[in-house]
């Protein structure tokens, strides 16, 4: 990777990711703002258009801080400007996996059908009726669409209602779906989850079932997030203007920019608006879902441990894990991220962008809140029980911190 200064930028630290001249084509997939797929030699990178070069080093840091945790992410870095998005300006290039594949798209391919057969096979016959389910929702609302002649955000009336009770059942299937993977799957998105819930990522699940998805390590599928645009302070963008709010700003932006043919948010949650968790300093319980606009759509992940459900002895062995690795969490490289890529003076005056120093703080009183609701004696006990298993744990969170500092980090411990 070719890290180079950028001169006077306002930032914290002064690295971008060179991929001037590189070779770039549209990016297909998902995702809300323009991007392209740039080759860099055997590398690719996805890279969208932020227009905020503050908002854009605020998302390269989170994605770091995500990946302190010693889980998988992308790599993150800022981009000062490739072939065909908009000059000036940062954007946000993650480094691209082929292997990966959303949880949505996971949830109705063969192999996930295969995995949840070979564990259960009238499981995995229930899952294929889900599976025909969700094909069938799908299909109805593509010939709604042809029929209407327009983007499904454009549907308005009986044609948005009948798109939205189609797109209920399309969700409802994979929700379906998830809840019959294996437990080793369901686990890791359990640690994806906790770690989202320290950075207070509003999307961390979204309404395709994608941000989380497997990809491989070694042959085995491993839980990988992505997509930082709405964790720590950042919310959702000003439906009038297309600035990026803050999330103290952004609650009622997360209500209103749901568009009627997408199924509907809960009335539990559009009531809760002035409850959102706006990067506070304790994130409340582990299983509180309402903390986030758009919580419900984590349902699936909340109910392996919301009380008073008796737990999978690999969730209970997941959770102690998750305890340890926020404990573990080495807070000179975190404060040394934060300060390598945050902005100096972030936003105009008057917007409640928080300083690097605050951020930091605000991170440590969640982490210190989180870890407060795990059972010490819980967690101690997985250590002892399997102090191989817990010696791996802590060098992913060592070998993770010296990665994202680029030189040998203290040891968390």
């Amino acid at each position: 990777m070719t890290l180079t200064a950028a001169r006077n930028d306002g930032f914290c630290g002064r690295c971008t990711l060179d991929l001037a001249r590189c070779p770039t084509t549209p990016w297909r997939g998902a995702g809300s703002q323009p991007a392209v797929v740039v080759a860099r030699g055997a590398e690719r990178w996805r890279v969208k258009a932020t227009a905020d070069a503050d908002c854009a080093a605020m998302e390269v840091a989170l994605g770091k801080l995500f990946q302190l945790t010693g889980l998988v992410a992308p790599d993150t870095e800022r981009v000062a400007g490739v072939e065909g998005l908009p000059p000036g300006g940062q954007h946000v290039g993650s480094r691209f996996e082929a292997d990966f594949q959303d949880l949505g798209d996971f949830l109705v391919s063969d192999a996930a059908v295969a995995l949840v057969a070979a564990v259960c096979p009238s499981s995995g016959r229930a899952y294929e009726a889900l599976r025909e389910d969700h094909a069938q929702a799908v299909s109805d609302n593509a010939n709604l669409l042809k029929n209407a002649g327009v983007e499904w955000w454009a549907l308005r009336g009986d044609e948005a209602r009948r798109h939205a009770a189609n797109d209920q059942r399309r969700f409802n299937a994979l929700d379906a779906m998830n809840r019959r993977l294996p437990v080793p799957l369901r686990c890791e998105q359990l640690r994806h989850f906790i770690a989202s819930r320290w950075l207070c990522n509003w999307d961390q699940l979204n309404y395709r079932m994608e941000n989380f998805g497997y990809t491989l390590r070694d042959g085995v599928r491993v839980g990988m997030s992505l997509d930082f645009g709405s964790c720590g302070s950042l919310g959702f963008r000003d439906l009038q203007t297309g600035a990026m709010l803050p999330k103290s700003a952004s609650q009622a932006v997360a209500i209103a920019q749901r568009p009627p043919s997408l199924f509907p948010i809960p009335l539990a949650y559009m009531t809760n608006v002035g409850h959102f968790d706006a990067m506070c300093g304790d994130p409340g319980p582990l299983h509180d879902l309402n903390a986030w606009p758009y919580g419900f759509q984590s349902e699936s992940i909340a109910t392996l441990f919301r009380p008073p459900v008796a737990l999978d002895p690999a969730v209970a062995d997941t959770l102690a894990e998750m305890g340890y690795r926020l404990k573990l969490l080495c807070v000179p490289a975190l404060t040394a991220i934060i300060q390598r890529h945050w902005p100096r003076s972030p936003g105009e005056a008057g917007q409640a962008w928080p300083t690097a120093a605050e951020l930091a703080a605000h991170l440590l009183s969640r982490r210190d809140a989180l870890l407060a609701r795990f059972d010490r004696a819980q967690i101690a006990d997985w250590v002892q029980a399997d102090p191989d298993r817990a010696a791996r744990v802590r060098q992913a969170l060592t070998n993770a911190a010296q990665t994202m500092l680029g030189a040998p980090a203290n040891r968390p411990d």
